[in-house]
């Protein structure tokens, strides 16, 4: 039976918006459950993500929905990466040079410098762990595949720079570039001393939680499902075992870690399938700029 998802939800809820004159979109919350698919079905006793739009019986919301302990109706993303919009914010437009060469301080800041006043003009944040995974949770559910290069298209992966934002067919429900073109900084996620995860509280209060996995580099083969108080890494994707042969990955995209380093998504534009939606780069250190890493806004609704 094929599935129309534009008419299932939360993939019929989202859209793109303009937001403080910024293009972005709407994810709409859900509810997740990670267990084993149920006898009789079609992946019987594999590892399922199931999701649903009400609260239900083992499951429940999905962090990227939660902001200081309670639950948001949804959250956005910028459409495209960033560009600099002027006096030290990011913005978020088609055609415009990706912003780069920032530290992963500066991305928050020019993130939260678009925090002016209330309404339209409040809640702007640097892209988060959770609001990657979410997306990228859609994706795969709907796709039925991790690869969504082969699925949508390879990207900007393979040239020798940047291009304008929309550029590429990278492009999955109003999201451009959400692979390949620029490294974007991310928020939520970095290593410790010893290669282990930290990773934001899962109830919105931006406070990191040890997972106790210690990141694997290589091709991706199986990501992490630790839990513990206010963390479970079946929200997210975090690789544990990875392989340095790519036939042998199952997500089909990278993994770099080092200790003391933050969290990088996407992959720029040299990668070729080394990128895609499930990339992760967990090698450089929160200091460390270069012209090929740049962000992407994110906003929590009015309030």
């Amino acid at each position: 039976m094929t599935v129309n998802f534009n008419k299932l939800y939360p993939w019929s809820d989202i859209e793109t918006v303009t937001i403080d004159g910024q293009v972005m979109v709407k994810i709409p919350k859900f509810y997740i459950k990670v267990g084993k698919a149920p006898e009789g079905s079609v992946r019987a006793g594999k590892k399922c993500y199931m999701i649903s739009g009400h609260k239900k019986d083992g499951y429940h919301i999905h962090p990227a929905f939660m902001r200081n302990g309670e639950v948001q109706p949804c959250f956005y993303i910028g459409a495209y990466e960033a560009y600099n919009a002027g006096s030290g914010k990011a913005g978020s437009a088609s055609g415009k040079s990706p912003w780069v060469s920032m530290t992963n301080p500066q991305a928050i800041q020019y993130c939260s410098a678009r925090n002016t006043g209330t309404g339209e003009q409040a809640g702007w944040h640097l892209q988060n762990i959770y609001e990657r995974a979410a997306i990228s949770l859609l994706m795969m559910i709907e796709l039925g595949t991790p690869n969504v290069q082969t699925a949508i298209g390879a990207g900007n992966v393979s040239s020798s720079a940047a291009v304008a934002t929309g550029g590429t067919n990278a492009s999955w429900r109003g999201i451009h570039e959400f692979w390949g073109n620029v490294w974007e900084h991310c928020d939520g996620f970095k290593t410790d001393a010893s290669s282990i995860g930290q990773i934001f509280d899962n109830k919105g209060n931006g406070t990191y939680k040890s997972t106790g996995v210690v990141v694997a580099g290589g091709w991706i083969k199986s990501c992490a499902e630790a839990t513990g108080t206010d963390f479970d890494c079946n929200d997210v994707f975090i690789p544990s075992v990875s392989d340095s042969t790519e036939g042998n990955g199952t997500y089909s995209d990278y993994c770099w870690v080092a200790a003391n380093c933050v969290y990088y998504a996407s992959g720029p534009w040299v990668n070729g399938t080394r990128d895609g939606a499930f990339v992760f780069n967990v090698n450089l250190a929160a200091s460390y700029s270069y012209t090929s890493i740049g962000l992407r806004l994110a906003k929590y609704p009015e309030s």
